[in-house]
């Protein structure tokens, strides 16, 4: 039976069918519930072939391949592996249908499990289609050779040769972080088949670059008097997912590229030359950004991309989306130069534009939010079609805080676009009112994004009022006068962003009323933000957040989602949750 790979990449679509993908219009038309995760369901456009995935036992990879996995998960304990999660996510990716799974537990939120298995599916998929593309160019340059032997060279422009891109890399994986692309790289190698690993280049400076480097802004002014002035004082500690996340390189700024050869895998080959590329959304764009500005002379290494792997969406979306949805729009366009390929051996759909249309996207994280579910919809347009995960999220908000009373206000708002005016509106006539004349302080505000920081902050300085700011870029230095001039009462408001939350974790202390002016994307740092409140006398501390049916899916992450759907439903605008 011929590969999953070739059927993919074989198919020339019709200029109908390239006219309706291009009208992005997605019906997700059949639903399939997911057993390896609860209160969860697959759902997908086009013909249902998921159950078919899921229930088989793993097919269409190289067997070298496959026996070699089959060898590392025997070796780590895995016995069951034909019916396995690696078996059934390797099955999913394997179809070449755009994959949007953004419920899976991350390996920094105890769910390292699960999240190697999707690790290790995706790798296996990347790993297949490199290899099955150098096989494929391999096979034909021999029947070129013969071709040409035999002087049959007007056969050379048949289809049947046609078997690359423009460029050579292939597959790309996006990233977060170095300890993370560390993590992924490494395991990378551990799944390649011995005889084509027996040599593997640069890996002492790719260890020594992505390696463990400590970088003492993550620490504040209390940590580092403790590390530094007092030896037998241990650093206070960070909540754990932090440290695993955070605990190892957490540089944003990278690109490798890595090279398949015959007997041995190359890091940090030229780009042009790379199978696969494995970077950080920043590092694209800021090649992006230079080749606009002129300053460097193309990214054409992205042009023939056909696999992308987005991993750990979720935190790419607290650094800034922005970057990713650059790279997704400007990858598989028409490059500037020829680069030295063979026009003749370079697949027709390539040559016609249509590459973007073959290209597979996997995004993968911990949860979904409405930037990460546009970008699957408008630049992800494979012709194969899309898979996506649908979750119900159960009521775990009882579990999650200690503090016993919440008060929850909802907006109305008819559209996005004016959801940040009304939300503004909603805090200085009904919210503000009451802060204003506050002798004690104690006031936090605590902001998901940059955006309302910043008018936040503009509204607090016309109105003269007593604040001060830990916001997204503010200097430790400045984090710890700000702390301590509102433990102190000088400032009686303090504005906090979730993004500082996030990368810094700064607990702060003397907190007595606390206003969540946006609910935060992420769920695990909601109890953080509230139980910051415990060291408050219970009869003077409240808790108020701010909502409307626009914050759904925040909503929904953190009451679930059968209270989320009563809230934004119901005729009262107010709710008191414990």
């Amino acid at each position: 039976a011929c590969s999953s790979f070739l059927l993919h990449l074989e198919k020339n679509l019709s200029d109908e069918e390239v006219e309706s993908l291009c009208k992005k219009k997605w019906k997700y038309r059949w639903e399939v519930p997911s057993l390896d995760l609860s209160n969860c369901k697959w759902v997908g456009t086009g013909d249902c072939c998921l159950q078919d995935m899921l229930d088989s036992s793993t097919r269409d990879v190289k067997q070298s391949l496959y026996k070699h996995w089959l060898e590392v998960c025997k070796l780590y304990g895995g016995r069951d592996f034909p019916v396995s999660k690696h078996s059934s996510f390797f099955n999913i990716f394997n179809s070449y249908r755009d994959v949007l799974h953004c419920n899976k537990k991350p390996f920094y939120l105890k769910g390292h499990e699960e999240d190697s298995n999707i690790m290790d599916a995706y790798l296996m998929h990347s790993l297949n289609h490199i290899f099955r593309s150098i096989d494929l160019v391999k096979k034909n340059d021999t029947k070129v050779a013969k071709l040409q032997e035999t002087a049959e060279s007007e056969l050379l422009i048949d289809d049947v040769v046609r078997d690359r891109g423009f460029t050579r890399p292939k597959v790309l994986i996006l990233l977060p972080i170095r300890h993370i692309a560390l993590r992924v790289v490494k395991r990378l190698i551990q799944l390649t088949p011995q005889a084509s690993k027996v040599n593997v280049e640069f890996m002492d400076r790719f260890l020594e670059e992505f390696g463990y480097q400590e970088d003492e802004t993550d620490l504040d002014n209390e940590e580092l008097k403790l590390k530094i002035g007092n030896s037998k004082s241990q650093k206070i500690s960070k909540p754990s997912d932090y440290e695993a996340l955070f605990g190892g390189n957490s540089d944003d700024d990278f690109m490798i590229g890595i090279k398949f050869t015959r007997k041995s895998i190359r890091l940090y080959s030229d780009f042009y030359s790379s199978d696969m590329i494995v970077a950080s959304p920043l590092a694209l764009r800021e090649k992006i950004d230079k080749v606009w500005a002129k300053k460097e002379e193309d990214f054409d290494y992205l042009s023939s991309i056909e696999v992308t792997i987005v991993d750990h969406a979720d935190v790419i979306a607290m650094q800034n989306w922005e970057h990713l949805a650059v790279v997704l729009e400007q990858s598989n366009r028409m490059p500037s130069k020829q680069h030295g390929t063979d026009i003749m051996r370079i697949r027709k759909w390539q040559l016609d534009g249509h590459a973007r249309h073959y290209r597979q996207t996997i995004i993968l994280g911990h949860y979904v939010n409405p930037d990460i579910n546009s970008s699957f919809n408008n630049w992800c347009v494979n012709y194969q079609g899309k898979d996506k995960v649908v979750a119900v999220m159960p009521d775990e908000f009882q579990y999650m805080v200690s503090i016993l009373v919440q008060i929850y206000e909802r907006f109305d708002v008819g559209s996005i676009a004016d959801i940040d005016d009304i939300r503004l509106a909603h805090f200085i006539n009904k919210v503000f009112p009451k802060i204003k004349d506050s002798e004690e302080g104690g006031i936090m505000i605590f902001i998901s994004s940059y955006f309302e920081f910043v008018r936040v902050r503009n509204f607090l300085k016309s109105q003269n009022a007593s604040f001060c700011l830990l916001g997204d870029n503010t200097k430790p230095k400045d984090v710890s006068r700000a702390r301590n001039w509102f433990i102190q009462g000088k400032h009686k408001i303090m504005l906090y962003t979730e993004r500082l939350l996030f990368f810094r974790r700064y607990k702060i202390r003397g907190v007595r009323d606390l206003i969540i002016y946006s609910l935060p994307e992420r769920k695990e740092l909601y109890p953080e933000v509230v139980n910051m409140l415990e060291g408050a006398n219970n009869s003077n501390m409240s808790c108020t957040a701010l909502f409307s049916k626009l914050d759904w899916l925040r909503l929904e992450r953190i009451v679930g989602t059968a209270s989320a759907r009563r809230m934004v439903t119901s005729d009262k605008p107010v709710f008191v949750l414990c």
